[in-house]
């Protein structure tokens, strides 16, 4: 698959999916979901670029991205 066939949102089950069920529960995925995610409408989608933060463990890099800011309650 190439980068034009690439998601570059994902969903909460395909985030969880591409980083392992068992790695990644359902609370945390939602918990990611709304501090970095997108909403659109009802969904709640996730960036690929979180994706591979996630993975790569840097997550905190993220909230430090100039313009980008990390939303949360």
């Amino acid at each position: 698959m190439n980068d034009l066939e690439r998601p570059r949102l994902l969903t909460v089950a395909e985030f969880r999916q591409l980083i392992g069920e068992k790695i990644v529960g359902r609370d945390l995925a939602y918990a990611l979901a709304r501090r970095y995610g997108v909403r659109l409408g009802k969904r709640l989608l996730i960036p690929m670029r979180v994706a591979h933060a996630f993975l790569e463990g840097r997550l905190e890099e993220l909230e430090k991205t100039p313009g980008v800011e990390a939303r949360g309650r």
